[in-house]
């Protein structure tokens, strides 16, 4: 008999972000319900005010609550019965800090909700959703300071980032050194150079942690690299199919700083694309966010299918940020 649910989502101050952050919130809900086997409608509506998603479909099992209390936007899950609505315990593993990801603060900083659902519909539209979390690897070929791999890291993943910017991974590493120390978190960090065609490629910082000096103990650990390096090498930086998913936020900007130049987002793109594609495991999903005011969205699929991606059918994803940000996610699979 199909039970009916309404899930709460986090409110946002910002009423007109609140409309585009309920948009992602439905199609992410309504994405991981496919994933799990649940071919069933997604309404969003109010309750006594607050906006809810509803859904009904037949009793989810522990592991369906499991993989739903990872959504982004859902602050609380109800299970309607008998007239009332009965909370449901989360069950999102939590493996480090649930403020790792929203400590650090910088100016253009991607909302951390938004990144976490990108997180989540690549997840959903992968062939991965079956894989314990310690399996699976997170990486943002273009890291910035770190945001999503630190997501990717609270949820139990391991995380590695690509960044070009010297000052941003230095930054996103102090950080973490910080937060892992004033935690007591059992740890390793090393440092090391990379090599890339027979020259150095790039710098690498790698933190090996654990959410239990028990575990810590026993080798099951987590794994966060952050490589200083230029995006278009990804693939001699990780090498072939070493990697799940793939989540990054192109720059809003107009150009992005390239192996000590200035290329442009489409030029840099253009280039780096087939070393991301190489890198993603077969099954493997590409989540890139980006500013249809900068870049359009019919020259990115066409630059993900040259190469050699499989775009992600979806709804329309694109909403309003702010008066200089119109964002879209594309999602891209390797076959």
């Amino acid at each position: 008999m199909p039970v009916k649910y309404a899930f709460l989502l986090y409110p946002h101050q910002n009423v007109r972000y609140r409309q585009s952050m309920k948009l992602l919130a439905e199609q992410e809900l309504l994405m991981t319900l496919r994933a799990l086997g649940y071919e069933c409608d997604v309404a969003a509506g109010e309750l006594g005010g607050a906006a809810f998603l509803m859904f009904e479909c037949d009793g989810l099992t522990e592991r369906d609550i499991r993989m739903l209390s990872q959504l982004a936007s859902v602050y609380v899950m109800f299970r309607k019965e008998n007239g009332g609505m009965i909370p449901m315990e989360s069950l999102h593993p939590q493996y480090i800090g649930e403020d790792l990801p929203a400590l650090l603060k910088y100016k253009g900083k991607t909302n951390e909700m938004f990144t976490d659902t990108m997180l989540t519909m690549a997840l959903a539209s992968s062939g991965f959703m079956h894989i314990h979390d310690g399996q699976l690897t997170v990486c943002d070929p273009m890291a910035g300071r770190g945001t999503t791999l630190m997501l990717a890291l609270r949820r139990g993943y391991h995380g590695v980032g690509v960044e070009i910017g010297k000052a941003d991974v230095k930054e996103a590493c102090d950080y973490m050194t910080r937060y892992l120390e004033f935690h007591r978190i059992k740890h390793k960090k090393s440092e090391n150079s990379l090599t890339v065609r027979g020259k150095l490629g790039g710098r690498e910082t790698k933190f090996v942690f654990s959410d239990t000096a028990e575990h810590y103990k026993d080798g099951d650990t987590r794994t966060l690299r952050m490589i200083n390096a230029d995006t278009r090498d990804t693939l001699a930086l990780l090498k072939a199919q070493s990697v799940h998913l793939m989540v990054t936020d192109i720059p809003y900007g107009v150009q992005k700083g390239t192996a000590g130049r200035q290329d442009s987002i489409g030029g840099t793109l253009e280039k780096a694309l087939p070393a991301w594609h190489d890198t993603l495991k077969s099954g493997g999903v590409l989540a890139m966010s980006f500013n249809t005011y900068v870049t359009k969205r019919a020259e990115l699929e066409r630059m993900c299918q040259l190469a050699g991606f499989e775009i992600v059918e979806t709804a329309n994803l694109e909403h309003w940020v702010e008066q200089a940000i119109n964002r879209d996610v594309i999602l891209a699979r390797r076959a």
